[in-house]
């Protein structure tokens, strides 16, 4: 069995739209989330509540899922002109479920899918490729700060910072369109976004390429500040004066639709 998570206790039943598809000319559309119960990152700020149970990274809130359910999800999606997206948790630590749902949306309908990753697996994503005609993919933090966010000590949060560099670099250079997504805390300077945006800009293929920062909103456990939105708004302009090509948007729940792009 596979742990899942569920969204309104059904498996399979969170629908998120595909903001940055407008910054790539492409119609937005809906994506069906199947997000994984398990993750190798342990976030302090996870929108999980950063519940995890046992040192496997299991999620207090999954449940157990057969192979069937989620390809069950999978034709739902389809057949309401959905974009399948394996998230989590995160797939890296259900490879062979997650390849299976990409080969099957394949070979059954000829479509392919979407993944959100926490950049942690090249290896992963060169096996999903093929498959893939998006993915969104963490940054979570400046090279120096990736322990501290990811929960995981600072050696390793720098190896995870580079290899989510790799993912971003292999997906966009083969046409796959990608959301680079950084979470914006209080504490987030002008510096750090602007290490972040030479180091997105340096490899890849940036026009398939977009950047969202996501404002951190307060996680039962976590006493990280919120940010102002005037504040981060002003950084991304100032980094957009010197990345003007730099495609960036802001998840702005203030909004109408939730989205700002610049």
């Amino acid at each position: 069995m596979i742990k899942v998570l569920t969204h309104g206790g059904v498996v399979g039943g969170e629908v998120r739209p595909l903001y940055f598809y407008k910054a790539m000319e492409r119609e937005i559309c809906d994506a069906r989330i199947i997000s994984f119960g398990a993750c190798n990152f342990h976030c302090p700020y996870c929108k999980r509540d950063g519940a995890f149970v046992t040192k496997e990274g299991d999620i207090i809130s999954s449940i157990e899922a057969s192979e069937t359910d989620l390809l069950k999800v999978c034709d739902d999606a389809i057949a309401k002109d959905q974009v399948v997206r394996i998230s989590g948790g995160d797939p890296v630590m259900f490879p062979a479920v997650s390849m299976r749902i990409a080969e099957y949306v394949f070979e059954t309908y000829g479509k392919k899918i979407s993944v959100a990753h926490n950049g942690s697996s090249p290896a992963l994503i060169r096996k999903l490729l093929q498959y893939l005609e998006s993915a969104a993919i963490d940054l979570k933090a400046p090279i120096s700060e990736m322990g501290a966010r990811t929960g995981l000590d600072q050696k390793l949060g720098e190896k995870m910072y580079q290899r989510s560099l790799q993912v971003q670099d292999a997906l966009s250079d083969t046409g796959v369109l990608v959301d680079v997504r950084t979470p914006i805390f209080a504490t987030t300077t002008l510096d750090d976004m602007l290490q972040l945006a030479e180091d997105i800009m340096k490899g890849g293929n940036n026009e398939n390429e977009f950047w969202t920062w996501r404002m951190y909103s307060p996680v039962r456990g976590c006493n990280w500040l919120q940010p102002k939105k005037e504040a981060v708004v002003w950084m991304i302009r100032e980094v957009k004066k010197l990345y003007p090509k730099l495609k960036i948007g802001l998840r702005a729940k203030w909004e109408p639709n939730g989205f700002l792009y610049f």
